[in-house]
């Protein structure tokens, strides 16, 4: 799918080479291809390029996982079939590793060295969330060794456990530079996310911190975290398209393009079993008028103008439930329960009147004392549709219940290594995963966490 955003993206290196001391230096420039970029140049491309990743191969790819999505034709057929190749992913990874992480990288130095901590801490964040999507989906990937350019092409991987804990170490600095009394260069119009505004950030750092907690079942920390979270939708860390076709959601091409995904039948039945007032902002109805695995992408997540979520209130408050759950709050749990039901209502254009109908239901209010975490999860998996998280949460729990497309295989608890790695990092890839180019890789290799916390 072609990708276009809000600016061109600008090479972030330039060779220079010396002539006779007569000619002017200036002269035959490329004014396409700068020796220096200023950090309000980096980082709104940073935020588009997650956004067409993650809101384009990565949440389609997981959503035929979870059966959020139903591919029917063509390469998505294939992925929803769990035929799932190395070369699937190498487009994200590449894009991923060699575009935003690596200019977040760049950032992060830039803003040391100009004396912007306010940088450095959207940065550090950005850096942070893209880490933990891709070690959620991968498990064990370069970092420490990474962003080293000619000097290191082929780094080595860094553990799960590693990547988690730098994870952490850059939300924590984070915070504290957002906190900074100072900061020589301030982000503003070019922060396409939050406009500059470091509250915003504080509070995405510490909802983020709050999610990989909740994988490695630290309730507490996670509880802790939450504190200073989000507090409403409007606080949603999410990346906002336009109406033109230059500035569109990357879903919404994809549709328009190539529309090899309906609507998932997992989330379908859910929604109709509940009589879901979001079913028409998810979905359009099918050639029969209702809604199925043959219906189209609704308006909310497909429109030329749609957001990409990157994190957001209502999924703060489906793991503030679970969490409360796990430590027998069950009071707790149900208030922060019904607060993700309603907010997720409010968030994609449900009426009050339609979402308390809903919540009236004596299969969605179960009451306090029955809440269980199927009915967390499976509120959260219909709340928090096109996440990566759902396909963790369905990891680490079983929940809700899935029964695999197939007879014959499991649903993936993985994705593959990209072609790139086993092409150009071979041995650094079969140091940390001896057996992944075996054909049952992404079925039987479980994460660290998975195989550590949640499926011995």
């Amino acid at each position: 799918m072609k990708i276009k955003v809000f600016l061109t993206i600008i090479g972030m290196t330039l060779l220079l080479f010396s002539c006779d001391s007569w000619i002017d230096t200036n002269l035959n420039v490329d004014p396409t291809s700068p020796s220096d970029v200023p950090m309000k140049t980096i980082l709104p491309t940073t935020q588009v390029g997650i956004a067409y990743v993650l809101g384009g191969d990565i949440g389609r790819f997981v959503g035929c996982f979870t059966q959020q999505f139903y591919g029917w034709n063509r390469q998505h057929q294939g992925i929803y079939n769990y035929t799932f190749k190395e070369d699937d992913i190498s487009n994200a990874w590449n894009t991923m590793y060699a575009g935003p992480m690596m200019d977040l990288y760049v950032l992060m130095k830039k803003a040391d060295e100009l004396q912007s901590p306010h940088y450095k801490g959207i940065a550090q964040i950005l850096m942070a969330f893209s880490l933990g999507m891709w070690t959620d989906l991968m498990g064990d990937i370069p970092y420490s060794d990474a962003f080293k350019g000619t000097g290191k092409l082929t780094p080595k991987y860094d553990t799960q456990e590693k990547i988690y804990n730098s994870i952490f170490s850059l939300l924590d600095d984070a915070i504290n530079n957002l906190k900074a009394t100072t900061s020589l260069f301030k982000p503003g119009a070019d922060d396409f996310m939050y406009g500059g505004k470091t509250a915003k950030w504080i509070k995405a750092a510490y909802t983020l911190k709050a999610r990989y907690y909740l994988h490695l079942k630290k309730y507490d920390e996670a509880l802790v975290a939450l504190q200073s979270g989000f507090t409403s939708n409007d606080d949603d860390l999410q990346m906002n398209f336009t109406d033109k076709e230059t500035e569109a959601n990357p879903l919404y091409q994809f549709d328009v393009q190539r529309g090899d995904v309906h609507m998932g039948p997992k989330l379908m039945e859910l929604m109709n079993k509940y009589n879901d007032p979001r079913r028409p902002f998810f979905a359009k109805t099918d050639d029969s008028g209702k809604y199925s695995k043959d219906s189209p992408l609704g308006p909310f997540y497909a429109s030329i103008n749609s957001p990409v979520p990157f994190i957001t209130y209502v999924e703060a408050k489906f793991i503030e439930a679970e969490c409360q759950f796990a430590k027998g709050n069950k009071t707790a749990a149900y208030n922060a329960y019904k607060e993700g039901i309603l907010a997720s209502m409010k968030k994609v254009g449900v009426k009050d009147s339609d979402a308390q109908t809903y919540w009236g239901q004596t299969t969605i209010d179960v009451g306090e004392n029955n809440i269980s975490l199927a009915n967390i999860l499976e509120q959260k998996y219909i709340a928090c549709f096109f996440s990566p998280e759902v396909y963790t949460d369905w990891r680490r729990t079983g929940l809700p219940v899935l029964t695999p497309v197939r007879s014959d295989k499991p649903i993936p608890r993985r994705f593959p290594y990209p072609q790139s790695e086993r092409l150009y990092n071979f041995e650094n890839v079969k140091a940390v995963a001896p057996n992944f180019q075996n054909p049952d890789f992404i079925f039987t290799e479980k994460l660290w966490w998975d195989k550590t916390f949640w499926n011995p």
